[in-house]
C-alpha cells in the first residue's frame, strides 16, 4: 500500500510563519518568498486538508481559525522532526559538507560572523552557511528556519539550550571632547547626566529590561532614552553631545560619516551577567555541522571578546606650531 502526502513541508513552514507573524506580507519577507507564492501555498494547503486555516482581515492581517489552531502545534512538530531526520542523515553519512542555516542577532553579526565564516571556509570548505541576520533570532529557531541562532543570554530560553561563547566587556561611546575621553574608562554615574542612546530592536522588552538592570545594579537612575534606528545615527548623536551609547562590542568605526570624532571608554561598574552564545532546541540531535559551526563561533569569540584594554582612545594629534 502506497501512502502519499498531498501537502509539503514548505507549505507547513509557510503556515507556521504566517501564524507567528499574523501577517502574510511579513511572513513572505521572512521566508524570502513572494507574497503571492505564500498565499497560493496556503490556499492549496487549505484545499488539501479540506479546512479553512486562516481568517483574512485586510486591515489587521490574519488570525487562525479553530482548525488552524489545532494544526499549528502538529505542524511545528512535523517541521522539527523533519529537521531532526536531516541531522540523523548527516550523522549517518559522517557529513561535514552541505548547508546549515544560522540565525544571528543583528547587533552581533558584524562583529562575530565574518571571522567565524572565514574560519569555517578554511577548516570545512564544503560547509556552506546560510546566514539569517535578524532582530528576532529566537523566532527563526522556533519556526524551524534555522538550526541554531547566535544571541544574548537575556533572550527567552524556554525549550532551548544556551551554549555560552563569550562574556563581553561593556563599553561606552562618548564625544572626543568629553572630559573622560582621555581616561579610557568611566563609571556610569560619571556619564549618567547625558541621555542614553538605544537601538530600537524589536517589540519585545528584553533588551530594554537588561539596560535598565545595568543602572539598577549600580543604584543609578535610568537616564532619558533616545531611540535610534541604526549605529550610524547613534555615532552622529554622540559626536554632538546629544547622548552616550553603551555597547558590548568595540565599534568597527568610532567616527561619523562626516568625520566627527568620538571616543570609546570601558565601563568599570559591576553589572548583571550577560553572555553571547548559541541557542539550539533542547531536543535537537547535535549534528557534525552544528558542532563545527559552534566550534568556529567559540574560536572567533575568544579573540574578538578578549578583555578590554584600559586605554582605547587614540592619542590626539598636536596641531600647535
Amino acid at each position: 500500500m502506497t501512502y502519499r502526502l498531498d501537502f509539503s513541508l514548505t507549505q507547513l513552514l509557510y503556515f507556521v510563519t504566517i501564524a507567528e507573524t499574523r501577517n502574510i506580507s511579513e511572513a513572505a519577507a521572512r521566508l524570502h518568498a513572494s507574497q503571492s507564492a505564500v498565499s497560493s501555498a496556503i490556499q492549496r494547503l487549505e484545499r488539501q486538508l479540506g479546512s479553512k486555516l486562516l481568517s483574512r482581515q485586510h486591515a489587521k492581517g490574519v488570525t487562525l481559525t479553530p482548525s488552524g489552531q489545532l494544526l499549528l502545534d502538529d505542524a511545528r512538530k512535523v517541521l522539527f522532526q523533519a529537521r531532526t531526520l536531516k541531522d540523523h542523515s548527516s550523522r549517518l553519512q559522517g557529513a561535514t559538507a552541505g548547508h546549515i542555516d544560522v540565525g544571528c542577532c543583528c547587533t552581533i553579526t558584524p562583529f562575530l560572523i565574518p571571522e567565524t565564516l572565514a574560519g569555517l571556509a578554511k577548516s570545512h570548505p564544503g560547509l556552506k552557511v546560510n546566514l539569517h541576520d535578524t532582530r528576532k533570532p529566537t523566532e527563526l529557531l522556533r519556526n524551524g528556519s534555522c538550526d541554531l541562532v547566535v544571541t544574548y543570554s537575556f533572550t527567552p530560553t524556554e525549550g532551548r539550550e544556551f551554549i555560552e561563547l563569550a562574556i563581553p566587556p561593556l563599553y561606552c561611546l562618548i564625544p572626543q571632547e568629553h572630559p573622560l575621553a582621555r581616561a579610557g574608562q568611566a563609571s556610569l554615574r560619571e556619564i549618567g547626566d547625558l541621555p542614553l542612546l538605544m537601538l530600537n530592536l524589536s517589540s519585545d522588552n528584553a533588551y530594554k529590561s537588561y539596560m535598565e538592570s545595568i543602572f539598577a545594579v549600580g543604584g543609578i537612575p535610568m537616564p532619558e532614552v533616545i531611540w535610534a534606528t541604526g549605529t550610524e545615527v547613534m555615532r552622529s548623536l554622540v559626536s554632538i553631545g546629544a547622548g552616550f551609547m553603551l555597547t558590548h562590542h568595540r565599534p568597527l568605526s568610532l567616527d561619523t560619516s562626516d568625520d566627527r570624532k568620538n571616543a570609546l571608554v570601558v565601563i568599570t561598574d559591576d553589572r548583571p551577567p550577560l553572555s553571547i552564545g548559541v541557542q539550539i532546541p533542547k531536543t535537537q540531535v547535535s549534528s557534525q555541522k552544528t558542532r563545527h559551526v559552534i566550534h568556529a563561533l567559540r574560536k572567533a569569540a575568544s579573540e574578538i571578546y578578549a578583555p578590554a584594554p584600559r586605554a582605547l582612545r587614540r592619542p590626539p594629534v598636536d596641531v600647535r606650531g
